[in-house]
């Protein structure tokens, strides 16, 4: 998939790329993230061992052989365990390193099943109007971030209400990148099976709901397979879900939607990472992104680390919910004083 891949899902083919110690920094974002797309790739061939080094030489056609350090002066990038991949040479400019540093935490093997979330929301914290019109509440960067967010995930879920509203396609359009599995969530089993997630073919998709609601020869709708999951008060088990999905191979799932929907998995303890995405946009009333206990007191809030990466108009907050940041992500002291970002 390296030196000389070929472009899964839409797009035309990938000319040929060569990357060489000391050139990415004068590469195109597009090869950079074409890179990224390698790296999560090799990491999860199966017998890759995350417990020894690994090079991975791009001009070698993304040949990986282990070693020590010193060993292979043409190597680009270098797997070290507990660290993740870390570059070699020189990456070049800020928006290159900023790339790479949101990212590289998900060029990973796979441990279990691990869920990231994305939510955008408006200035007053709504992601859709009363209506459910939701389209489109952040700006091409976030919604080009979104679908890269889906090519490095093994599949992506979205709750009912979202599904049903947006109908959405779940693919990744706007980006190279292969489709994920798509997971839609469904206790009652009352979406119409005419929705584009269940007849357009675009990728694999699974209908979860009540396991009482799949009798034998009723584990279809559409194109789509039915996964039956216990309940727990009135819903999902979603530590059964999660099981089941580590059971079929997805590693790493892409929590997209609704509010209802991240806010579940947010308060089970499931997500690792939460990408906050604010636009410049006031809408007065609508549906509400997060929406969790409230503490009695401040000093108890959640208030995780977190980046902030500004893609055009908007501000994605990049939340560390699991303490230490992860392998792959750069770590630093909270700025302080002002400084203009816009």
């Amino acid at each position: 998939m390296a030196g000389t891949s070929t472009l899964t899902g839409d797009g035309p083919p990938e000319a040929p790329t060569v990357l060489r110690p000391g050139q990415l920094g004068t590469l195109t974002l597009d090869r950079v993230w074409a890179s990224l797309r390698t790296l999560a790739e090799v990491s999860r061939r199966p017998g890759f061992d995350s417990g020894r080094i690994h090079r991975l030489d791009f001009a070698a056609a993304g040949s990986v052989s282990p070693g020590e350090p010193g060993r292979c002066p043409d190597g680009l990038w270098v797997w070290r365990p507990g660290q993740g991949w870390q570059a070699e040479s020189p990456l070049g400019d800020e928006e290159t390193l900023t790339l790479l540093d949101l990212y590289l935490p998900l060029c990973h093997p796979h441990l279990g099943c691990r869920a990231v979330a994305h939510l955008g929301q408006s200035l007053d914290g709504f992601i859709a109007t009363a209506s459910g019109d939701s389209c489109y509440v952040t700006g091409p960067e976030n919604l080009r971030h979104l679908h890269r967010m889906r090519a490095l995930c093994d599949a992506v879920l979205v709750g009912t209400e979202t599904a049903a509203c947006d109908n959405p396609r779940l693919t990744t359009r706007l980006v190279p990148g292969a489709n994920p599995i798509r997971v839609v969530l469904d206790r009652g089993r009352r979406l119409p099976p005419g929705l584009r997630l269940f007849t357009d073919g675009g990728a694999e998709t699974i209908l979860c709901c009540d396991q009482a609601l799949v009798p034998q020869g009723r584990d279809r709708q559409g194109q789509a397979l039915v996964l039956g999951l216990p309940c727990r008060d009135g819903r999902l088990d979603l530590a059964a879900l999660m099981e089941a999905l580590a059971r079929r191979g997805i590693g790493w799932l892409l929590v997209e939607g609704g509010g209802t929907t991240v806010s579940a998995f947010l308060c089970a303890g499931l997500l690792e990472r939460l990408q906050i995405a604010v636009a410049p946009l006031l809408i007065g009333h609508g549906r509400p992104g997060l929406r969790i206990p409230s503490p009695e007191r401040l000093a108890d809030a959640l208030r995780p680390s977190a980046r902030i990466v500004r893609m055009g108009a908007d501000l994605l907050y990049d939340l560390d919910l699991t303490g230490d940041g992860g392998p792959g992500v750069a770590q630093c002291a909270p700025p302080t004083g002002l400084a203009r970002v816009l």
